[in-house]
């Protein structure tokens, strides 16, 4: 357990997922412009490398624009509310009137208060009780939800998949099962041909998954990326949780077969029994992935994390 809990708290760290890590950080992180991916679609991201690599603004947002108004995907960290709305004014005057969270953290969920009133929150059922708990981790962000906060719970939701507006502005929400927590939704703007992916696709990159206080699992993180590579059709750009820039659907695919390989990786030295320092150590990435990042220290958390979960 002390193991477990020592490795929690490094990847912590790693990613730069703490509060106090954030505040510390200077200058403030600007928002990286808004950055056009398709008609009336558009990217608030982080700053380039080597910004991405640290928290910089909190998780990618997405607006949209639709004939009645700007739905937004994700609203970063704390404090980012008026940067967003400003990015926002620069590309319509139509006013923000949806705001869908892709999971329940800090970094993504952190500037919802900073809205008005009349948005509607829209979320899977699991991320809205996460936001809702009366106990919080450092990672989950339910204390910005309590007393008179609490009429910013997400009060659309649902649980498999779920379509929102009609014709050109619809908007699919779909939920293929836990990964990096348990209530990761998937946003298919279908005519734009786009997804933004939250984070069960962060980076170009080992992902960190919320196994402590999320309910997340680094086992069923590779069943759900395959349903989704499975389930989501008609899609060619791919905006990820934290990277920079859009991606070919391709990449995403990728992933998906970087990551499972290194869970079969894992469940085959487990059964074999091999230690996960041997499993970690003895790891190389095929080539077919070179392009994606696996540091010694992650994939030794993840290979723990599926041990953990697996015995």
């Amino acid at each position: 357990m002390r193991r477990r809990t020592c490795l929690v708290i490094v990847t912590l760290v790693g990613v730069g997922f703490t509060g106090a890590t954030y505040e510390a950080r200077q200058p403030r992180a600007e928002i990286h412009g808004i950055q056009k991916v398709a008609e009336n679609l558009f990217l608030l991201s982080n700053p380039p490398p080597p910004a991405e690599q640290s928290m910089g603004t909190g998780g990618n947002t997405v607006a949209f624009v639709t004939t009645d108004g700007v739905v937004l995907v994700d609203t970063k960290l704390a404090g980012y509310g008026k940067d967003i709305l400003d990015l926002v004014a620069t590309v319509t005057d139509k006013p923000v009137t949806t705001i869908i969270n892709t999971h329940t953290h800090f970094d993504h969920t952190g500037s919802n208060t900073e809205f008005p009133d009349t948005v509607e929150f829209v979320a899977h059922e699991n991320t809205r009780a996460q936001m809702a708990r009366a106990t919080c981790q450092p990672v989950s962000n339910c204390d910005a939800f309590k007393g008179a906060n609490a009429k910013y719970l997400p009060t659309t939701t649902f649980s498999g998949r779920k379509s929102l507006f009609e014709g050109d502005d619809r908007i699919d929400l779909y939920y293929f099962g836990r990964g990096h927590t348990d209530g990761d939704t998937f946003v298919v703007f279908r005519h734009a041909r786009t997804v933004h992916t939250g984070d069960m696709f962060q980076r170009l990159g080992l992902p960190f998954i919320d196994v402590a206080n999320g309910n997340g699992s680094a086992v069923e993180f590779g069943s759900t990326l395959m349903r989704a590579v499975e389930g989501i059709k008609n899609v060619d750009t791919v905006i990820a949780g934290h990277h920079t820039v859009t991606v070919p659907w391709s990449t995403f695919v990728s992933f998906s077969g970087f990551f499972n390989d290194l869970v079969h990786t894992a469940q085959h030295g487990m059964a074999s029994g091999q230690t996960v320092e041997e499993v970690a150590g003895a790891y190389v990435k095929p080539a077919p992935y070179s392009d994606f990042q696996a540091p010694a220290p992650g994939v030794t958390t993840l290979v723990q994390n599926i041990y953990n979960e697996s015995r």
